[in-house]
């Protein structure tokens, strides 16, 4: 890995900060060329600094960044856009989504196409009306990141005969290769429904029963390849 000694006017997003030290905190940035940084933001936790301001969720910044080691010192900070949550589902989701973000890359491993779905989840987020509409969202963005990952999952066919998924044909969904069709009845999480399976593809997510297969679907994709990287967040998020 090549040694990241300044970074200058970089668009970033704030995934997490914690406390550090008496006066500063620590930032968790996800950068479109460098992937994730940790910086030291000095000073950002007296009551004065304009740092309290602008390191928040759900704000595009640039940010110019500098040291030698594995830990940056934040130089400088301006807000490029921000994008307004207008509940609190909205900011959850966001804060699964920085979780999810940060269990599933690695620091100083840029992902420009990661980068770029999150912040146009972002503007999804920021402008959407519906439980259906938030639900379609989250589950592309988990899609998509798993595509960029290398583990992306073919909604089109079965593994293992390459024929088209079938709407009326029930199937199994093995994280590891996709789906095979279950000529037995839907008596797990494990199995689907074509339809839905089509409708995810096709992103249809007015039915239900569709949002709930997709869920799972996300779910058991993302904990196989995730590992033992468990997402914390979902403990507290009972509608995502």
């Amino acid at each position: 890995m090549t040694l990241i000694n300044k970074v200058s006017l970089e668009p970033a997003f704030v995934l997490h900060t914690r406390p550090y030290q008496e006066t500063s905190i620590l930032v968790d940035f996800f950068t479109r060329s460098y992937g994730r940084l940790n910086a030291i933001a000095k000073g950002a936790k007296r009551p004065k600094s304009p740092l309290r301001s602008v390191l928040t969720p759900a704000s595009k910044l640039s940010v110019t960044l500098s040291g030698k080691s594995d830990l940056k010192t934040l130089s400088s900070v301006e807000i490029i856009d921000h994008f307004q949550l207008n509940d609190g589902v909205s900011l959850n989701s966001v804060i699964y989504v920085n979780e999810l973000v940060t269990k599933a890359t690695e620091r100083e491993d840029p992902h420009a196409a990661i980068f770029d779905d999150y912040e146009i989840l972002l503007q999804k987020l920021s402008n959407q009306s519906s439980q259906v509409e938030l639900e379609q969202n989250l589950r592309n963005f988990e899609l998509n990141l798993l595509q960029e990952m290398g583990y992306g999952i073919d909604l089109s066919r079965d593994a293992e005969t390459n024929h088209k998924i079938e709407k009326e044909s029930i199937y199994k969904f093995f994280p590891d290769r996709g789906f095979a069709i279950d000529k037995g009845t839907v008596t797990s999480q494990k199995s689907f429904f074509g339809k839905d399976i089509i409708n995810f593809k096709n992103g249809n997510f007015e039915k239900k029963e569709t949002r709930d297969a997709s869920k799972i679907i996300m779910r058991m994709a993302l904990d196989y390849h995730l590992g033992n990287k468990t997402l914390n967040i979902r403990k507290y998020l009972t509608k995502n």
